[in-house]
């Protein structure tokens, strides 16, 4: 193989190769390795960014649970330390039903005491003359017994009709209506059922 070459000097110089083909020096060129096609380079792709994506969400998931564990350990100290306060307050609060429950007692006494008077009064006024009462029983549930004795049976319509006009008594029933004698006078005794309302 020949070529020329150009010295310093501005001659041109010919160098001739005369060693065999063979043995002659070849230009080293590196290997062309093909490029892999996109299509094949996808999914490798695809799985790298979801294991990254995993790994990162792991980690943050990781990171959570580490703080979340350790406010729940000041919690639950901040907890321990409000104990004694918070049995204070559950005694208070018992303190104070118990209190209420008995104020409640109080007061529904209170009031049906004077529910009572009430009635008496109202049945009190509903007696008409030559009637007299000889009992009164609470049988329960606000019904009562009257027993009374009069001279006639119209007297005892009439103190039924009062009372039923009456605020607080209600559904009178006549039960016993019969005769009897008292100091040598005939008389009728009878018994009344009767229903009060507060």
């Amino acid at each position: 193989m020949s070529g020329s070459v150009c010295d310093g000097w501005g001659e041109t110089v010919i160098r001739i190769n005369l060693l065999p083909q063979e043995e002659r020096a070849h230009r080293r060129q590196l290997p062309t390795l093909p490029l892999p096609r996109i299509g094949s380079v996808v999914p490798f792709a695809a799985v790298g960014a979801l294991v990254l994506a995993v790994a990162t969400v792991m980690t943050l998931q990781g990171r959570q649970v580490a703080q979340l564990t350790q406010q729940i350990a000041v919690a639950r100290k901040e907890a321990e330390s409000y104990k004694p306060q918070l049995e204070k307050i559950r005694e208070i609060q018992q303190k104070r039903e118990e209190v209420r429950a008995r104020l409640d007692i109080i007061a529904r006494l209170d009031r049906d005491r004077y529910y009572r008077v009430q009635l008496l009064d109202d049945l009190s006024r509903a007696v008409p003359e030559n009637l007299w009462l000889t009992g009164l029983n609470e049988l329960g549930d606000r019904r009562f017994q009257i027993d009374g004795v009069t001279f006639s049976n119209f007297i005892v319509a009439n103190f039924m009709d009062n009372l039923e006009g009456s605020e607080r008594w209600r559904e009178v029933d006549l039960n016993v209506a019969q005769k009897g004698e008292m100091e040598d006078l005939e008389v009728v005794k009878f018994t009344l059922f009767s229903n009060a309302q507060p």
